[in-house]
């Protein structure tokens, strides 16, 4: 009796730990990243696709084209080809920059998380009379942890 009482007792645990592994925790994968001013322009270009771990088959494109002229600017809340995924780019201080994502992964639910830029990965280039920024580091990064919004 007490030997099956204990391997219930095992099953009911390791059932509960293999649950925890099965349920992946929410990230989001970008990949193709680009951000960057044209020279003796005004026009910036910003570009990525992004997907979510839980949901793969949810990749999407995001890109818009903004006025600069010159060093990336600030991009609001705007939306990507799957409506259900918007994005936002701000500038901070001392050169960072946070890229935020957000996914309406149920009806009335949101997903949201962001990516610290770090100045390094800004470079300024002369083009004699202008100079631009240029976003230089890596094209792929995970967005984690995600924050949920009823």
């Amino acid at each position: 009796m007490k030997t099956t009482t204990a391997l219930a007792l095992v099953s009911a645990v390791s059932g509960a730990v293999i649950e925890q592994r099965q349920t992946p925790t929410p990230e989001f994968d970008v990949t193709n990243f680009s951000a960057n001013c044209q020279p003796h322009s005004v026009l910036c270009f910003f570009s990525f696709n992004v997907a979510t771990t839980t949901t793969p088959a949810s990749a999407t494109s995001c890109s818009i084209t903004v006025q600069g002229p010159d060093f990336l600017p600030a991009v609001g809340l705007t939306g990507c080809e799957d409506s259900r995924f918007s994005w936002s780019f701000e500038p901070r201080d001392g050169g960072a920059h946070a890229v935020t994502v957000n996914w309406e992964s149920a009806p009335s639910f949101n997903q949201t998380g962001s990516h610290l830029v770090q100045p390094a990965d800004v470079v300024r280039e002369d083009h004699g009379s202008v100079v631009t920024e240029r976003y230089v580091g890596p094209a792929s990064f995970v967005i984690s942890p995600l924050q949920s919004i009823p």
